[in-house]
């Protein structure tokens, strides 16, 4: 998953999470899963030790392969599309006497890695680790700590759901409770790098899609670590700006005081983009917006609040715009800044001759990718900037022009949110709801996925489920899985697969 919510793995992994609401499962199944979390384990293990970084398709190939084998073991019948990029893995089973058909969407690819930030174990070498420290391999054991995580790439994003699904089918077979509804799931290879081959293999094959009810299983639990149900989630657009000084980079004794620097003039441009408190003072860029319904601004006001959980682990005094909770923030667009550089070499003393920064914008509802990059754009111009696309600017601009500046934007995505109050969607929140108390409801996501696929191309009804920890540093090193979070969801996917139509 594109985004979401990230943890800091070592303090808070030794930290509780809060206490978890089960869902609600068809008898035997917890049973069951108590009995086979060798399996369970060592499958998400096997899993988790094939490199997947998006874009290498020897290696996702590999990874097909592997989940092709592991569909086909529970009675699925597999197809493996390949084409331009990693191959789609579809899968499809039969229930006789089905309610319907259920599609999930998941995906197997994940982000890049750098082994030396990994402090647990390599990123393709899974381990277990409580809070007391590594857990040794012991190939007799059968049964786990809940609170101990497994540590790799992937481990929650995203093939821990995968082998919840999986395992939820077999729990259901064994104990002859279903699944009820016949399955059609759908394993995206590249949705960590735009989802390009998912979206062609979904555009040629409505009809192997297009269900009753769509379900994508990606993204972390609300930070309360109760079970999470979303109706949408944010699209993606920025820019990468380079702001320029003298045509290369000079010695910082002789030139200091009369070549422009600018880093200096990039950090000036950057902070006119956001006030003090966090609000983005480009022009418009709030204006298309789409404001919460009554629906939504009640399921907001229903979430446990965890703004003083999250600020104590994750050590901030303050977030921006303190009198907005979290999660209302994110049915709101974005304006980060995660990368800056220079042309200058790390340690040298030399004024370098340009700055750059990579700018990121998560969109919301209605808002258009292009419109948001031509918005800063704009902006930069209104601060008296002279601004090139697509090229380096030529020596004669340099010359003309003091402030002048590279603005290229990347292609985005647009969001997508369905309603809440669709049926469908709240049979799935009802088929997750334990003792009287219904999952987190989330209007919108934080990540980006393909979830405007089933909801926008398709018009079917659509809802995401979370399963995985929060704090389970999907994207980053030491990405981990909390093995309660695994058990919980055999059990939540068991409660969709035999809900009622």
């Amino acid at each position: 998953m594109r985004c979401g919510f990230r943890g800091v793995a070592l303090a808070v992994a030794a930290m509780p999470l809060l206490v978890a609401t089960a869902a609600a499962q068809p008898p035997g199944v917890t049973e069951w899963r108590a009995t086979h979390e060798k399996q369970i384990v060592d499958e998400l293990r096997g899993l988790v030790s094939l490199p997947n970084v998006a874009g290498n398709d020897a290696d996702m190939q590999k990874n097909a392969a592997a989940l092709q084998t592991l569909f086909t073991r529970r009675g699925f019948k597999v197809e493996v599309v390949g084409g331009p990029g990693s191959p789609v893995v579809f899968a499809a089973y039969e229930t006789p006497n089905a309610a319907g058909t259920l599609t999930f969407y998941i995906h197997y690819d994940g982000q890049p890695v750098d082994a030396k930030e990994w402090t647990r174990c390599p990123p393709f070498t899974p381990c277990l680790w409580s809070a007391a420290g590594r857990v040794p391999d012991d190939p007799a054991r059968t049964t786990f700590d809940p609170e101990w995580r497994l540590y790799g790439r992937s481990a929650s994003d995203d093939k821990a759901p995968i082998v919840a699904l999986l395992n939820a089918v077999e729990a259901l077979k064994a104990t002859g409770k279903g699944p009820t509804w016949n399955l059609r799931v759908v394993v995206d290879g590249e949705e960590e790098a735009g989802s390009a081959n998912f979206r062609r293999f979904a555009a040629a094959r409505p009809a192997s899609l297009k269900t009753d009810l769509a379900i994508t299983l990606d993204g972390p639990r609300h930070p309360s670590n109760r079970p999470t149900v979303y109706f949408g989630v944010r699209g993606g657009a920025g820019v990468t700006v380079t702001v320029y000084g003298a045509k290369g980079d000079l010695h910082s004794g002789n030139y200091g005081n009369w070549t422009p620097d600018p880093s200096m003039r990039l950090a000036k441009l950057l902070a006119t983009m956001k006030d003090d408190g966090g609000r983005v003072l480009i022009k418009d860029f709030y204006k298309d917006v789409r404001p919460p319904t009554p629906t939504e601004t009640a399921a907001l006001a229903a979430m446990p609040n965890v703004e003083a959980q999250l600020m104590q682990e994750f050590g901030v005094s303050r977030p921006e715009r303190p009198e907005q909770r979290l999660e209302a923030k994110l049915n709101e667009p974005t304006l980060s800044v995660l990368e800056m550089s220079t042309s200058g070499i790390p340690g040298r003393s030399a004024i370098p001759g340009s700055a750059t920064a990579r700018i990121e914008v998560r969109m919301v509802k209605d808002l258009v990718p292009e419109t948001q990059n031509q918005r800063i754009v704009e902006h930069v111009k209104a601060q008296g900037y002279v601004v090139v696309s697509g090229r380096e600017p030529t020596d004669q601009e340099r010359r003309d022009h003091p402030l002048l500046a590279r603005v290229d934007g990347r292609r985005g995505t647009p969001a997508s949110r369905v309603s809440m109050d669709d049926p469908k969607a709240q049979a799935v929140v009802k088929a997750l709801t334990f003792k009287g108390q219904p999952p987190v409801q989330l209007p919108t996501l934080g990540g980006s996925m393909p979830f405007g696929t089933f909801s926008d191309d398709y018009a079917m009804p659509t809802v995401g489920v979370s399963i995985v920890n929060y704090d389970n540093n999907q994207h980053g090193p030491d990405e981990n899985l909390r093995l309660q979070n695994l058990w919980e969801g055999i059990e939540m996917l068991a409660a969709i697969m035999t809900m009622p139509k």
